[in-house]
């Protein structure tokens, strides 16, 4: 069996009384926030916590036997896990991870929330088609299991999309839209111009979306879909930590 690289494994970075949970996309793994992780605890002295989603961080097959239902539970268990011991609680996700975020939002009083990437409308059309597609095709891409990039050893992801995952990820999207009126936390969103798999507009959305008095949109210039690997990362990790400590 091939080895699981370990930047694809959940980090925790004990710091102080005020803890990040940071959460993953569809097909990737912790190591995506990993650099989010590492300049909030060190800069910012919060503890971190990267959360590895069921499924994840093994190989495509292994994630066809989980559901949207089993990755939203394990983000409410460390959620309240963390709840429980720290003062405050931030969320933070990218791209699926951000939809996560934001029913966090609307089922908890989060103290914050920061989605980045989050998709409300997407560019592929034939994601839309995977309920039936499924059925006559298991995944889409090159099936070379997990893939650790070579110029970023953080950015690890799975190679191709198992189809029958693709309607978890489409009912986690329904479910965060329809109850944006419900998220009241302080809100920070961050979307990348030249997101391809994202459609940009879905930032704007969920910013007229949620009933939040204290709301900011930030707006990247380049970095693709995966701003958090590909991005301004500092313009990113900058303004993170000024909206978690602002009052």
């Amino acid at each position: 069996m091939k080895e699981i690289p370990k930047y694809a494994q959940p980090f925790f970075f004990e710091g102080n009384d005020q803890a990040c949970l940071l959460i993953h996309g569809f097909r990737a793994s912790p190591g995506q926030m990993r650099y989010l992780g590492e300049f909030l605890h060190q800069e910012g002295g919060y503890t971190a916590s990267g959360i590895l989603l069921p499924g994840h961080g093994s190989s495509e097959e292994k994630m066809e036997e989980f559901g949207w239902e089993d990755w939203l539970n394990s983000v409410r268990q460390e959620y309240q896990s963390l709840a429980k011991n720290y003062e405050k609680v931030y969320v933070i996700g990218l791209s699926m991870g951000g939809i996560l975020s934001l029913i966090l939002a609307e089922d908890y009083d989060l103290d914050k929330v920061i989605s980045i990437a989050a998709p409300i409308k997407i560019f592929d059309k034939l994601a839309y088609l995977t309920p039936i597609l499924q059925y006559f095709k298991r995944f889409k891409g090159d099936d070379q299991g997990l893939v650790q990039s070579k110029e970023d050893e953080y950015d690890i992801y799975y190679s191709a999309t198992p189809l029958a995952a693709v309607p978890n990820l489409l009912k986690l999207i329904r479910l965060a839209k329809g109850d944006l009126a419900k998220i009241s936390a302080p809100i920070l969103i961050i979307h990348s111009r030249d997101d391809q798999t994202v459609k940009p507009i879905s930032a704007e959305i969920i910013y007229q979306g949620v009933s939040s008095q204290d709301k900011e949109l930030l707006w990247l210039d380049e970095g693709g879909h995966v701003c958090t690997i590909n991005g301004d990362k500092e313009l990113i990790h900058k303004q993170i930590l000024k909206f978690l400590k602002s009052n």
